[in-house]
């Protein structure tokens, strides 16, 4: 039995733009979920917020003062997010966390143990969350699904010709989203990995290997999904 396995799965893929659950998704998380159950001694999966809480966030800012409070409520959405999972799934064993250090001790015990979380700091990203998570278990590696398939040397929005990256380091990383020793995360930046969780990544030797957009129609299971991508690494 191998070790542990962290998956990040974006909020951004959870939901279709009228907040529709994205079913097709949540099928092969629950089928892959029971597949690799007996393969892991410890299973975690992190869920963000995606366009429920950006939404959120928008319509309330105007009226919520302050990063911290925007913060609060959207780490809020992403526990709400884990609890549907969790709830598609449904799997008592899997324990839905609503402290940092209620995870931790209970990652820490012996045996299998399976965590479906959101945010669990204020301020922290989900990917942070689930780079924390792998340091912990000395996992090297953290695999996301997102609405993102690769990282590309130009946004393919503005680009339709843009040109994938399926390897780069942190440092390519950095340089190719301006990452500055100043910058800083804010709540809902669009960029695939947030700034404090890659200078984490970056400093603890952990990987990023980052999948979704398209495949998660295009393969018939998340073990296929996690094929193709971009790898981020140290």
């Amino acid at each position: 039995m191998q070790k542990s396995f962290v998956l990040k799965i974006g909020g951004s893929v959870l939901y279709d733009n009228l907040l529709n659950l994205n079913e097709e998704l949540l099928k092969k998380v629950k089928d892959w979920y029971f597949d690799v159950s007996g393969e892991y001694e410890k299973i975690v999966m992190v869920v963000g917020g995606g366009s429920l809480s950006r939404d959120l966030q928008k319509k309330i800012s105007t009226s919520v003062g302050g990063e911290e409070y925007l913060h609060n409520i959207g780490m809020s959405v992403t526990q709400t997010n884990a609890a549907v999972i969790q709830g598609y799934i449904e799997d008592p064993s899997i324990y839905v966390p609503k402290k940092l250090g209620d995870a931790y001790e209970f990652l820490w015990e012996e045996g299998k143990r399976t965590i479906l979380s959101g945010g669990l700091k204020v301020g922290w990203s989900t990917d942070m969350d689930a780079a924390v998570f792998a340091d912990i278990l000395g996992v090297d590696r953290v695999y996301k699904i997102s609405n993102v398939s690769h990282i590309y040397e130009e946004d393919p929005d503005s680009n339709p010709n843009a040109s994938l990256i399926k390897d780069l380091s942190w440092d390519q990383y950095f340089d190719l989203f301006n990452i500055l020793e100043d910058s800083v995360h804010k709540a809902n930046n669009s960029i695939p990995i947030d700034i404090e969780c890659a200078r984490f990544c970056s400093t603890k030797g952990i990987s990023f290997f980052l999948s979704g957009g398209k495949y998660i129609y295009e393969k018939s299971n998340i073990k296929d999904i996690l094929t193709e991508g971009t790898l981020i690494h140290p």
